[in-house]
């Protein structure tokens, strides 16, 4: 029997081992010249080597396979390369041409195509990020197909949306901003500490957040209040400089199984180390400007590779009165070298952004406001060579985060004798009163950190005829923040009974800290059907996030029906886990004034008043998740390239702030001046005051959407005679989108009934809303390769933009004075004074584009003796402004007025 069992083993094992050899290569320049620490991507599996001190790579390779590997390299154009089956492989030597607008082949478009980690990733890569002149990774984001082209603006916050985005309702694209994961060098961006909030139990999920004071654009014209916080969204993309970057890579369908967070896709940030010439750029654009410098250096043998790069950005809003501004400064470094068969890059990091508000003269308030935030991040990625079947390579990259965050914000008040609450527990007590003649501050200061460990390994075997190329790995992550948190002085309050509710001092000390793990493996199965080829990425992760589990099937499948024609289909669940502002929101203080008596000053007084502690607990909040399937058809033929992929996505259990109904029943006094002692007293009258309402907010699981639409991608290749490659990306999208609780609104007057109750609040079905877009960008690029020339004409074609709400206008429940809640029936809702209160009106609940119209923009790029070049964009070239007046049945004025005047950069860059 034991040698049955060994007998069976060996022929297993031999199924699985196939036959290997080892692959040689060289990465060369023009020159001849051995390129070092160049990234090597076998695409075959997708694992990742680098070229040693000379130039070199090997790594092995199954026997029957032919050989297909991706060489890139700091400042050359990366090359794909296809190798047929040798026995045995001879040593290929790969030559990499400077980047240059003389090179035959340029592509400044983003493009779609096979290379990427999931069926219809978008492809930036370096000379694509330059002929856009980005600011920021904002710009690159909106060249994204279906993404508007807008003009340049870095005073205001940025995140990103990608499918199922674009809601009215601001909640949904929190959460879809929330679920993009921001990946740089393998690892991700995490905002999960971010705490720079007032508490979201106080204001929700947008009202809690500390802003900044209107001011004027001398672009944009009059901007009001602003938001430069995002504690419960994704990253600021304004903080992501691009002056380093390589690649990028953005997913909006099904991630690999080895990312995690993606509920609404990643955003893939490659940057490579190498030896490089010093390269200075400089763009402008109105007030604002951006400046970066980088260099590598190639140390001695034994010390590797150090790059640095350090970028510097300023804008000012209107340069006549310099009141509102923003700045950035970026360094980071990366060291590169390689151990035998160890590689390791160690980078640092820093970035300090500043969104600032000064005094402005004319402003008697004297209104000020400060957004600051500074990251000291070290990232190290280990790679090393095992050579077993089962682990071929083994990674370990770890990551920490270390910030400083800081909102302020001040006005001039001056209020007179003022009644100051200070208790910071339940009860009643007696307060004071003050005269409130001060500059009143509001200040936010938190410390995040978040670190990450995630170890992978990859391996190889053969089953008869299917090849397996499979990796797993796990992860770990932590966020935490100690700042001091809410900062408030009770003598000064800035915000004084806004819905009873005061701001007490609160400490991010106490907050407890975010731990989640995940596992995951993954297969790459290759299997050949005659003349066919079909590609399996099959994966499974489990994600335990906030104590829940989540088991996440993923599965990326291409089938190569011929030379023209490929077909693919997708399908994937992921989850996010909530974030620590989210998880564990500060308190709030509910005052209600029980007695307000004074002489006019401060002595004699007093203040009584009844103070309730709210401490609401969302430790149990659940990730949000999402599912989507995807389909696509891709052909090339020698004319021209189409890929079409049509999509479903629902997204489920996303975080949703709920109001909560307090009703308090508080005694009521009598009070009177004791001319003895100069002093008031009191005495309870026996008495009840009934007071209350929905004050407070909770975090539930409440929001869901449901997402379809379709991506179609086509493009020429350049056409000799007139040396012009055309593209047309169209997109469209419809979502429809619902909260799970009713929407509660206080009504502009007070509607009273026969007992002389009136209705406090009025409560209307839940919110269900849904959105259309219809969006094709058309493109062509003309290149003069000998003269080192590109125009890039691009236009924004407009069909489609489409807003519905979906719920019922009526009343369905209504709350009055003496906190009470009544649900209405079909009847009394068809009523006076009911049937009156519709929240809208039948043409305002559906807002559409009235007309299709167009936004021209035009690129110019020219490169002189290769180490210059001059870039100019422009923006609505034509001066297109489409105007239409709309005058709803409620009376009101709804203007129609999508395009802004042009906008014009230029920028130069210098190589030496």
């Amino acid at each position: 029997m034991k040698k049955k069992l060994t007998v069976f083993a060996l022929c297993g094992m031999g199924l699985m081992a196939e036959a290997q050899e080892r692959f040689y290569g060289l990465v060369k320049d023009e020159h001849g010249l051995p390129l070092p620490f160049a990234s090597v991507t076998l695409l075959n599996n997708n694992t990742s080597y680098m070229s040693d001190r000379s130039g070199n790579f090997d790594f092995d390779v199954q026997a029957r396979d032919s050989i297909r590997i991706k060489v890139v390299y700091l400042g050359k154009q990366s090359a794909t390369l296809n190798f047929p089956r040798e026995q045995p492989p001879a040593r290929k030597t790969i030559v990499l041409r400077d980047l240059s607008l003389k090179l035959e082949e340029v592509n400044i478009l983003p493009d779609v195509n096979d290379k990427g980690r999931s069926n219809s990733s978008i492809q930036i890569d370096r000379q694509a990020i330059d002929q856009l002149q980005a600011f920021s990774l904002v710009d690159v984001m909106n060249a994204l197909p279906g993404k508007k082209t807008v003009p340049l603006d870095l005073n205001s916050l940025s995140t990103l949306t990608l499918r199922g985005g674009g809601l009215s309702g601001s909640a949904f694209d929190l959460n879809n901003s929330q679920g993009i994961a921001i990946i740089i060098d393998d690892m991700r961006l995490s905002n999960d500490a971010n705490l720079q909030t007032r508490g979201l139990s106080r204001g929700g999920l947008n009202g809690s957040t500390i802003t900044s004071y209107g001011y004027r654009d001398s672009y944009f014209g009059n901007k009001g209040v602003q938001s430069y916080d995002t504690p419960f969204q994704g990253i600021d993309l304004r903080d992501i400089p691009v002056n380093n970057i390589e690649k990028i890579e953005v997913i909006q369908g099904i991630a690999p199984a080895r990312y995690g967070e993606v509920t609404n896709g990643a955003v893939i940030v490659d940057r490579q180390a190498g030896k490089s010439p010093y390269v200075a750029s400089f763009n402008i654009n109105g007030g604002s400007t951006s400046s970066s410098i980088s260099k590598g250096f190639l140390l001695s043998p034994k010390w590797g590779a150090l790059n640095f790069s350090t970028n510097w950005t300023y804008s000012n809003a209107d340069p006549k009165d310099k009141v509102k501004s923003f700045h950035r400064y970026s360094q980071s470094m990366l060291w590169t070298n390689v151990f035998g068969k160890v590689k390791n890059t160690l980078s640092f990091d820093y970035t300090g952004r500043n969104d600032s508000r000064r005094q402005d003269p004319d402003d008697n308030s004297l209104r000020s406001s400060k957004f600051t935030n500074n990251t000291f991040s070290f990232n190290n990625r280990m790679g090393i060579q095992i050579g077993q079947t089962w682990m071929k390579n083994l990674k370990v990259n770890s990551s920490i985060s270390l910030g400083k965050q800081e909102s302020y914000a001040s006005y001039a008040i001056n209020r007179g004798l003022t009644p100051i609450a200070s208790l910071d527990t339940t009860g009643i007590y007696e307060g004071k009163y003050v005269v409130l003649s001060t500059m009143t501050e509001e200040l936010i200061i938190g410390k995040p950190v978040t670190a990450a460990i995630n170890l992978s390994a990859n391996g190889e075997a053969q089953s008869g005829e299917v090849q397996h190329n499979f990796n797993y790995g796990i992860s770990f992550n932590y966020s935490n923040n100690g700042g001091q948190g809410v900062v408030s002085d009770p003598e000064r309050p800035r915000l004084i009974g806004s819905n009873q509710q005061n701001l007490r001092p609160y400490s991010f000390e106490y907050i407890p800290s975010s731990k989640n793990w995940s596992a995951y493996i993954e297969d790459q199965v290759n299997i050949t059907l005659g003349k066919r080829t079909l590609s399996n990425q099959i994966g499974l992760r489990y994600d335990v996030q906030n104590g829940y589990g989540t088991l996440q099937p993923r599965i990326n499948s291409r089938l190569q029906w011929n030379k023209h024609w490929t077909f693919t289909g997708a399908l994937g669940i992921a989850s996010k886990a909530p974030s620590l502002a989210q998880l564990y929101p500060g308190p709030t203080y509910i005052d209600y004034d029980l007695i307000t008596a004074s002489t006019g000053g401060v002595d004699p007084s007093l203040y009584l008043l009844y103070t309730d502690k709210i401490q609401i607990d969302n430790s149990k909040l659940k990730p949000s998740k999402s599912l989507q399937i995807e389909f696509g058809v891709v052909h090339n033929n020698r004319w021209f390239n189409s890929s079409l992929y049509a999509y479903y996505k629902k997204n489920s259990a996303g975080f949703y702030a709920t109001t909560n109904l307090r009703r308090y029943e508080l005694p009521q006094y009598t009070v009177w001046l004791n001319e003895t002692t100069n002093k008031f007293e009191y005495a309870p009258t026996g008495a009840t005051l009934v007071t209350g309402g929905f004050i407070d907010h909770q975090l539930t699981n409440g929001l869901s959407s449901e997402s379809y639409g379709f991506e179609w991608y086509l493009s020429t290749p350049k056409i000799p005679a007139i040396a012009t490659s055309f593209s047309l990306n169209t997109s469209y999208s419809y979502t429809k989108a619902t909260n799970a609780v009713n929407e509660a609104v206080t009504p502009a007057n007070r509607i009273y009934f026969d007992d002389n109750r009136y209705i406090k609040t009025l409560y209307y079905e839940p919110s269900r809303e849904s959105a259309k877009s219809l969006l094709s960008k058309f493109n062509t690029v003309t290149h003069f390769s000998r003269i080192g020339f590109i125009i890039n004409f691009s236009l924004d074609i407009n069909i489609l933009n489409q807003s519905n709400t979906l719920s019922s206008s009526d009343p369905v429940a209504y709350l009055t004075d003496n906190i009470r809640y009544h649900k209405l029936t079909a009847d009394e809702a068809n009523t006076a004074p009911f049937n009156t209160l519709i929240r809208q009106t039948k043409d305002s609940k559906k807002v559409n584009t009235p007309f299709v119209y167009t936004t021209m923009n035009m690129g110019f790029e020219k490169e002189i003796r290769k180490n210059f070049r001059v870039n100019m964009r422009v923006y609505n070239l034509l001066d297109l402004r489409p105007y239409k007046l709309t005058t709803l049945d409620n009376g009101i004025d709804n203007i129609f007025n999508p395009n802004t005047k042009p906008s014009l950069t230029i920028g130069t860059t210098l190589k030496f």
